[in-house]
């Protein structure tokens, strides 16, 4: 079984390959594909708990036990950086979120995987991570 430290390296090594590899020069119009696509990612699995407009009020953010972030203010939050590796960690369940519940609730990058397989999730998280990133208040 690997150390937390081992899938760590592996899960930022395997999105630092996404970055470089799958997407080594973009033209303006793939970037754009892509956060199209991280777009309708997000609408299809995040804005039911964090909002169309990413500030954490979705129509069942009331229900939830735990209020869902704002995403417009990630960088914000972190000294006005955004970590792209953080918040696929975030997405992909390997970095705790307790208002994503236990290890033990399916996260989505679980999710995307075992309906999609590794590349496709790959690509998923990333084009999520660039979305979030566009959102960002300024």
């Amino acid at each position: 079984m690997l150390s937390k430290f081992a899938k760590l390296t592996t899960i930022i090594a395997t999105f630092t390959l996404a970055a470089f590899v799958l997407f080594p020069t973009i033209s303006s119009g793939q970037g754009k594909d892509r956060l199209e696509r991280g777009r309708k990612l997000y609408v299809q699995y995040c804005a039911s708990c964090h909002g169309m407009d990413a500030k954490g009020t979705g129509p069942v953010a009331a229900d939830l036990k735990t209020a869902p972030s704002n995403l417009t203010t990630i960088a914000q939050r972190h000294g006005g950086k955004f970590n792209p590796i953080h918040v696929q960690l975030n997405i992909n369940g390997e970095n705790d979120v307790v208002a994503h519940g236990t290890k033990d609730m399916p996260v989505w990058g679980a999710y995307f995987r075992k309906t999609k397989g590794q590349s496709v999730a790959t690509l998923n998280i990333y084009a999520l991570t660039e979305y979030l990133e566009a959102v960002q208040v300024k």
